[in-house]
C-alpha cells in the first residue's frame, strides 16, 4: 500500500518547527501509539491514496511516505476515514507532487469513503477553490434524501484555521442550498413541476428552460378543445413562424403588422404579455402561454391565472437541447455542433434568471 502525506510547502516540519529534509529518516521524539490522548501518542501521522481526498486541506504538497525497516506503525480508528489515519515512529519522506485538479481527481476516482465523509470533501474542495470538482461529487453523491445531511456537513467542514476561497466556497453553497429548496430548479436532479394559483383568470403561463419539457408538458395536458395554446417560439422565432398555425400564426402576423421592430422577449417581455393577454380576451377556452422567458417580466402583478414552472434539473436540460439540436439538424457539422454546445452551456448561468423569478412570485 502506498502511503502518502499532506503538507503545506517543501519544508516539512514537526510540531517543534525542526526542518526534515526530503529522503531523510526521520524519527519521533514520541512514541506511544495506544494512547488515547491524541498528543501524547507522538510519532508521525498519513494516510493512503483511498483516504488521501479527506486529508487535502491539510496542504498544498502531497509526500510519499516510506516506513524504515525498523519502523513501526500503528492504524487508528476513526469513522470518517476507516483505515486513512496511520502513525509512525519513523518515516522517510519522497517524491513531493504540487496539489492539482487532476491529482485530487484521481483521488476521489479511486477513494472510498463513506457518505458524510464525501460531503466534508466538497466543503474542502470548495474552501481551496476546487470548484468543478465539488460539483462532481455533488452530482455523484447527493440526492433529496440526504441533501439536509449534505448542507449540514459542508457548513461544519470549514476550521477558523482553513484559509478559505470565499467566492468558491459561496458558489458550490449555493448550489447546494438550490439543491435543497422545495421551489428552485437546480444543476442536478428534477424536481416536479411548480405551479401557484396567481388569479381567478382561466390562464395558464407555463415556462421553465430550454430542454426542460416545456412542449411536451403542454401536449401531454392541454391538448384539448378546452385550451388555446399559445407558443411564443411560434411567434417569435422567424424559421418558427414560417411553419406556424392558428393562433399563433394569428398572434405573429398581428405583431408584425402593428411593430415596425418585432418586440423582444427579453427586452420587451411585459408588452408581449400584455398584448397576448387582450388579443385573446374573447375566446371561450383556457389560454396556455408556453414561453422561456418569464423571468423576464419586470412586473410581476401583470401575471394572470396560473402559473406553472418546469423544474427539470439544468444538466438534463442541456442534454435535451443538444439531442434535439441532433434530430433537428441532420446533416450537421462536428464544427456546428461544437458551436451550438458552447452556445447552450450559457444555461449553466441563464437558469438563475428563472430562480430569481420564482422567488418573486413565492
Amino acid at each position: 500500500m502506498k502511503y502518502l502525506k499532506w503538507v503545506f510547502g517543501t519544508n516539512v516540519a514537526n510540531k517543534e518547527n525542526e526542518e526534515f529534509k526530503i529522503n531523510e529518516e526521520i524519527t519521533a521524539d514520541r512514541w506511544d501509539p495506544t494512547n488515547k490522548d491524541w498528543t501524547l501518542k507522538g510519532g508521525f501521522n498519513f494516510t493512503n491514496e483511498k483516504c488521501a481526498l479527506r486529508w487535502m486541506a491539510r496542504g498544498d504538497t502531497l509526500y510519499e511516505v516510506e516506513i524504515p525497516s525498523d519502523g513501526e506503525i500503528y492504524e487508528i480508528e476513526n469513522n470518517k476515514t476507516p483505515g486513512g489515519i496511520i502513525i509512525a515512529n519513523k518515516i522517510i519522506l519522497k517524491n513531493p507532487i504540487s496539489i492539482s485538479s487532476e491529482l485530487l481527481n484521481h483521488f476521489y476516482e479511486v477513494s472510498n469513503l463513506p457518505l458524510k465523509t464525501y460531503f466534508e470533501c466538497v466543503g474542502f474542495l470548495a474552501s481551496r477553490g476546487y470548484y468543478d470538482l465539488a460539483l462532481r461529487i455533488i452530482k455523484d453523491k447527493v440526492t433529496m434524501e440526504n441533501i439536509d445531511i449534505a448542507i449540514e456537513t459542508f457548513n461544519d467542514s470549514i476550521k477558523p484555521w482553513h484559509k478559505v476561497d470565499y467566492d468558491c466556497y459561496n458558489k458550490v453553497k449555493e448550489v447546494l442550498e438550490e439543491i435543497q429548496s422545495d421551489v428552485l430548479i437546480n444543476l442536478f436532479i428534477d424536481k416536479e413541476p411548480y405551479i401557484k394559483i396567481l388569479t381567478d383568470d382561466e390562464v395558464i403561463n407555463l415556462t421553465g428552460q430550454s430542454g426542460s419539457g416545456k412542449s411536451t408538458y403542454a401536449k401531454n395536458n392541454f391538448n384539448t378543445d378546452n385550451y388555446l395554446v399559445v407558443d411564443t417560439d411560434d411567434i417569435f422565432n422567424e424559421n418558427r413562424f414560417e411553419y406556424a398555425t392558428g393562433i399563433n400564426k394569428e398572434l405573429g402576423i398581428y405583431f408584425r403588422n402593428k411593430y415596425k421592430e418585432l418586440p423582444s422577449l427579453f427586452d420587451d417581455f411585459d408588452l408581449i404579455y400584455n398584448e397576448i393577454i387582450n388579443y385573446c380576451k374573447n375566446n371561450t377556452k383556457t389560454l396556455v402561454i408556453d414561453c422561456a422567458q418569464f423571468h423576464c417580466i419586470k412586473d410581476v402583478n401583470l401575471l394572470k391565472g396560473k402559473i406553472i414552472i418546469i423544474r427539470t434539473c439544468i444538466d438534463n436540460c442541456y442534454i435535451r437541447t443538444i439531442e434535439r439540436y441532433k434530430n433537428l439538424n441532420k446533416n450537421y457539422t462536428e464544427e456546428e455542433l461544437n458551436k451550438y454546445k458552447e452556445r447552450k452551456k450559457g444555461i449553466y448561468s441563464w437558469y438563475k434568471g428563472t430562480n430569481e423569478f420564482i422567488k418573486k412570485i413565492t
